[in-house]
């Protein structure tokens, strides 16, 4: 039994997916396995992954139908045989000390869970780091602190907390016996925040390790798929999993205003993709006509005057000037 399944869920990656498992391949950390998921797959992404196995017994190849990435990361852990278990987007890498890295606190401090800092790659320079803080988390305070502070900051800020899971490692055992799984990206909304959630909700340690080992590479595809309405319920069933899922839990940390954060800004996000052909005004008109997402929204409280912006026209239901805003930001580049 390995110390460590990572598992690399693939769909039409042909371009990227060798050079991600290579990195995998070429940790220092070499006692792991490596389960690649086709994800039903229309180019060469399954016959690359094939070749590779051939050069590394460690690698694991399945193919399955199209389901989207959260239920391959699940079938790919349901074949996982590690102590802990880690996932890697077939469009990124990983720094070679990365998994030994993340190994070894795990080791030191016997924890659940420990995530390290990430940079974002472009054209193949580092743009920007993402440090940790070098800490380890014990006790349910300290974790539920923690779990807030991820949906979002009492000041209403969602920028300082990874909430992607690429970024660390999962004691296998813990995830099976809280049956903890990803749900679906095609009906809920950052999928990966649910998941942590879940998981930082069951751990009893947590480690943070301050490096930038997880490498983020952004391209145009990274932003270019455009959304569409059902968008919206996406957006919807996160804000309701969360609430449903842990404001229990966080009561006491400000739970209902930092989940309204939290939806304001994957709203705005997702915005960001509106559509830029005849279909634009009729999804903005269905975005601000949504009467579940303007129930949702009710309780936030912008801080910045561009939030103000936005959420004044949007309850206001202006879904003309909605629109006209969000196409001023995308071309100038505000919108982060």
């Amino acid at each position: 039994m390995p110390i460590l399944s990572v598992v690399i869920p693939c769909y039409n990656a042909s371009s990227t997916i060798e050079e991600c498992v290579l990195s995998v391949m070429d940790q220092s950390l070499t006692d792991l396995e490596i389960i690649v998921v086709d994800d039903g797959s229309t180019d060469d992404s399954l016959a690359i992954c094939r070749s590779l196995s051939e050069e590394d017994d460690r690698i694991s190849v399945y193919t399955k139908e199209n389901a989207g990435q959260g239920i391959a990361r699940n079938f790919g852990m349901s074949h996982a045989t590690g102590e802990y278990i880690a996932f890697v987007d077939a469009d990124d890498t990983c720094n070679v000390e990365m998994y030994r890295a993340l190994i070894g606190s795990a080791k030191e401090f016997d924890a659940d869970l420990v995530f390290s800092g990430y940079r974002d790659i472009k054209d193949g320079e580092v743009v920007e780091e993402h440090p940790n803080m070098r800490e380890v988390l014990q006790g349910d305070i300290a974790i539920r602190q923690h779990m807030a502070d991820l949906i979002a900051s009492s000041t209403g800020d969602v920028g300082s907390r990874c909430v992607a899971v690429w970024d660390g490692i999962f004691r296998l055992s813990l995830l099976r016996k809280n049956g903890i799984e990803f749900p679906s990206e095609r009906t809920v909304y950052s999928e990966d925040l649910v998941f942590k959630l879940r998981a930082l909700e069951s751990s009893n340690i947590v480690s943070f390790l301050p490096n930038s080992y997880y490498e983020y590479h952004i391209s145009e595809s990274s932003y270019s798929k455009c959304v569409d309405v059902h968008v919206i319920d996406k957006l919807v069933s996160m804000y309701r999993m969360i609430e449903r899922e842990f404001s229990e839990t966080l009561d006491g940390f400000c739970f209902s205003s930092r989940n309204a954060s939290r939806l304001f800004a994957s709203f705005r996000f997702a915005l960001r993709s509106a559509p830029l052909d005849k279909g634009r005004l009729p999804f903005f008109r269905a975005v601000v006509s949504n009467q579940n997402l303007r129930n949702c929204l009710a309780l936030f409280k912008p801080n910045s005057s561009l939030d103000k912006l936005i959420y004044k026209t949007f309850m206001k239901k202006k879904y003309i000037v909605l629109s006209f805003l969000f196409l001023c930001f995308q071309l100038k580049g505000y919108l982060k």
